[in-house]
């Protein structure tokens, strides 16, 4: 199955967490195409045509992110916003992502007890938009893989039992 992430870290360079996953990604399976939104376009502006094309070429596409206020990175919300569009992906003649599968990889500076519908609300919560967006286009949601407490003093070690999991939830 071709797979792509398509990452969307403001600041990958300075990530524990996501740097660390894409990188051992990529060196495990260099069939993956990693695709780095904020390094393709730091000015935030899309080729709408030249993304939708690369999203063809895919069975199944990972959205990868650091969770930002409960949501997405605001460059993938523009991303999804540019690129879903109505004729495409949805609508009369939109199918193309019709059969394809969409999971998310996210990590959080949260622990994971602040995920919790008492609290902030649970991860499954904050993603619904994104799991309904994947059904409204016709493709298969296949769920979502977390990394939570990204900045606790443990992260570096459950980091490293993390990334094979990681690497499973992406190519499997």
């Amino acid at each position: 199955m071709k797979t792509i992430v398509v990452l969307a870290h403001p600041h990958i360079e300075q990530s524990g967490v996501n740097k660390t996953w894409t990188s051992a990604l990529v060196q495990k399976h260099p069939e993956v195409k990693l695709h780095n939104l904020y390094t393709k376009y730091p000015d935030w502006k899309f080729d709408v045509q030249a993304e939708q094309a690369l999203l063809e070429q895919y069975d199944r596409i990972i959205l990868e992110f650091p969770v930002q206020w409960y949501s997405v990175t605001p460059l993938l919300k523009k991303w999804l916003d540019d690129v879903f569009l109505q004729g495409w992906c949805y609508g009369e003649g939109g199918n193309k992502l019709t059969g394809k599968q969409i999971g998310i990889a996210l990590s959080t500076a949260g622990v994971a007890e602040a995920y919790t519908e008492e609290v902030y609300g649970t991860v499954a919560q904050i993603l619904k938009p994104l799991e309904s967006t994947a059904k409204f286009v016709g493709a298969e949601y296949i769920s979502y893989h977390v990394f939570h407490g990204a900045y606790t003093p443990d992260a570096s070690e459950r980091l490293a039992e993390d990334v094979e999991k990681y690497i499973d939830f992406v190519t499997k």
